[in-house]
């Protein structure tokens, strides 16, 4: 990875011998990671941080010790990297959140047992790019080539005229792109990208800190010989291994030239497994990145003529690379119209934090199968309707694998909505078939404080996992284990007049929850409520628009 970034990477502590500590920011984020000597997990890592120069220190949740030695394998001895060194066995690894943008903090990390202790700085992005060079764009129906980008120290913007809202590229399927990125350092704002004949935007090699925000790209990909849209031709594409840093914001996304299978859609492909498993447009795709990516504040959507098959992924579920592979972000957007994930983050999943995205109208809200790395945060996060098909509701919320899994996943103050429809039979429910779990047994979790209001079951899990850890849930449907939930609740939420995503203060799960530094801070009363938003707190916003 280049060691130029869109701020200063995170400076080393004081090493002790042979021991490496390190972090890795983005905006709100702050990924750590410590190779200690004589870690454990039984050695428990404390985090503290505060601003520097501040004296109030803050708690945050300790760091998941890595005890594995080698690549993990799945099941069915799937993942190219099985036979190789694990490289982060015996390391500490986590993420302090809901940081402020740049601004430097001071962190101190200590282990309970044998007192050893590390002390680092890392300063978070700034939301303010430094601008070197700013390049018009008038409308036009071709391809604009961005090959002069900038540095560190100033981007090369490309936007339409200071006197304009957005210039119109429009190639009327006449070419593969609307826009190609050869460059790094670069800043596309504002454009409108119709009728690319594959991807409205291709990313290509040796690119880094490229920003795409305020956007509305539409009409892209191919129609296959089936009639359907080709898999994977995507709004914002990229299939480079060393891509890295790329911002995606506030963008509009919406309506491809072709449509997704449903998952009763049978749909033959020569060599595909699955016939029935949904291919066609998605709108992010990069194929094994180096990661490091903030997806945020986009709206994405769509028409029933129109579907994605996922709306944020990549290729490679089962690897050690994946989407969005590392120390990425992905929050604050809203995401509907596709047959199977809204965001499919597979893969390492290695300090990655999805927070505060609204999916509906999906199959599957999050994907995670398999998490090879860890750990992977999922909070705050609302599901709406999940269905198979068109008028068939279900799916689930969290979908998960033990094939190439045991990378630690923990999902608090996610809430599943049960949206009411009308059809022939009446009124019927919308929301996810299963909470956590969909698709494959759930491995090495952590649940606190969510809202699993499903139609069958809560959780999934085929055998009981050792590592797996459910509490402080309100939830439906039969536990995989009497061990878990001795302070869940079960029942059905009732929300609050005027804030529908948030329980009502008469409401199973009303200061019911638990206490997890960094991730709740923000509690109000007696304890935290259960679900993603807390009563009384200002209420979460999705989309372009959002805050």
């Amino acid at each position: 990875m280049r060691v130029l970034a869109i701020v200063v990477v995170a400076a080393v502590g004081s090493a002790q011998g042979a021991e490496q500590v390190w972090a890795v920011p983005t905006f709100h984020c702050i990924g750590l990671y410590w190779n200690a000597e004589r870690g454990a997990a039984d050695n428990t890592c404390q985090v503290r941080y505060r601003k520097a120069g501040s004296q109030d220190w803050k708690d945050a949740m300790p760091l998941w010790f890595d005890g594995r030695e080698f690549s993990p394998v799945g099941r069915d001895g799937r993942g190219a990297e099985k036979a190789a060194k694990w490289e982060h066995g015996g390391q500490y690894r986590g993420s302090i959140v809901n940081l402020e943008p740049g601004t430097e903090y001071e962190i101190e990390l200590s282990l309970e047992k044998t007192k050893r202790k590390q002390s680092l700085k890392a300063k978070t992005w700034s939301e303010d790019f430094p601008v070197a060079k700013k390049v018009a764009i008038s409308d036009s129906g071709e391809t604009l080539v961005i090959e002069q980008g900038g540095t560190a120290a100033g981007y090369v913007v490309y936007a339409p005229p200071e006197d304009r809202k957005t210039a119109v590229i429009d190639v009327k399927n006449g070419k593969e792109h609307c826009i190609e990125v050869l460059a790094p350092f670069v800043i596309i704002r504002g454009m409108t990208l119709k009728g690319a004949g594959v991807h409205g935007i291709r990313i290509f090699g040796g690119c880094h800190d490229v920003v795409i925000e305020g956007c509305d790209i539409s009409g892209w990909g191919r129609i296959a010989e089936d009639r359907w849209g080709r898999n994977l031709d995507s709004a914002i594409y990229s299939r480079e291994r060393d891509l890295t840093r790329v911002v995606i914001q506030r963008n509009r996304i919406h309506h491809p030239r072709g449509d997704s299978n449903n998952w009763k859609e049978y749909r033959p492909r020569e060599g595909k497994r699955e016939p029935y498993h949904p291919e066609g447009a998605q709108t992010v795709h990069f194929t094994d990145s180096e990661g490091n990516h903030v997806i945020r504040y986009n709206t994405v959507w769509s028409d029933e003529d129109h579907q994605y098959n996922d709306i944020f992924g990549a290729g490679a579920n089962f690897s050690v690379r994946g989407f969005p592979n590392r120390d990425s972000d992905i929050y604050g957007n809203r995401l509907s119209h596709c047959w199977d994930d809204t965001i499919e983050s597979e893969g390492a999943n290695c300090n990655v934090r999805i927070w505060g995205n609204y999916s509906t109208d999906c199959y599957v809200a999050i994907a995670t199968a398999g998490t090879s790395v860890g750990p992977l945060y999922v909070w705050r996060n609302i599901g709406g309707a999940m269905r198979v098909a068109t008028g068939q509701w279900g799916g689930g919320f969290l979908k998960t694998s033990d094939i190439m899994g045991g990378g630690r996943i923990f999902v608090f103050h996610n809430t599943i909505l049960q949206p009411l429809e009308k059809d022939e039979d009446g009124t019927v429910s919308t929301g996810a078939r299963t909470g956590l779990g969909w698709g494959g047994p759930m491995v090495n979790i952590t649940s606190r404080n969510n809202i699993l209001d499903v139609t069958q079951r809560s959780f999934q899990s085929r055998n009981d996992d050792p590592l797996a850890d459910y509490d402080y849930d309100l939830y439906r449907g039969p536990l995989p284990s009497e061990r878990h939930e001795k302070h869940g609740l079960t029942g059905a939420p009732i929300y609050a007049e005027g804030q529908p995503h948030a329980l009502a203060e008469n409401s199973p799960g009303h200061d019911a929850g638990v206490r997890i530094p960094n991730f709740n801070d923000d509690f109000r009363d007696a304890a935290p409520d259960m679900g993603a938003e807390e009563h009384g707190v200002k209420p979460l916003e999705f989309g372009a628009d959002a805050y």
